[in-house]
């Protein structure tokens, strides 16, 4: 089961990776989440919510710049609120907010963690369940 899990959220991280790779801006809510996704190999671009000077209009208009953005707020419910916020803009804006990265990695930590920050520690308490005698 945790070799499963473990793999399914390797495959999201490869996805963000790539994702990043191609340009397309990746929405957080601040610092410790960028430093967690470069901890895991994505970098970015990242657009940070909090610790802004930008309101969540100006911030949705800079993301809409792209033609396509990925969403990826925690998982409590500041952090739905906020995607839900953030999805509503910038469509409205005409460019393509991409929320299915973040559904698929809440619906796979959600009992287990509520931050994008949490996520390096959550694998590697996976990949201790996997093979302890490797880590």
């Amino acid at each position: 089961m945790s070799l499963m899990k473990l793999q399914q959220i390797n495959d999201e991280i490869d996805e963000l990776k790539y994702q990043g790779e191609q340009g397309v801006p990746i929405l957080i809510e601040g610092r410790k989440d960028e430093e967690a996704l470069r901890e895991l190999g994505v970098n970015g671009p990242f657009i940070k919510v909090s610790g802004s000077s930008l309101n969540l209009s100006e911030i949705a208009l800079r993301a809409a710049m792209s033609s396509r953005v990925i969403i990826l707020t925690d998982f409590d419910r500041k952090g739905s609120e906020l995607a839900r916020r953030l999805y509503m803009d910038i469509q409205s804006l005409g460019s393509y907010p991409d929320l299915s990265i973040r559904r698929r990695l809440m619906g796979m930590t959600r009992r287990y963690i509520k931050d994008i920050q949490s996520l390096p520690s959550y694998i590697e308490r996976l990949k201790f369940q996997v093979s302890p005698y490797l880590y």
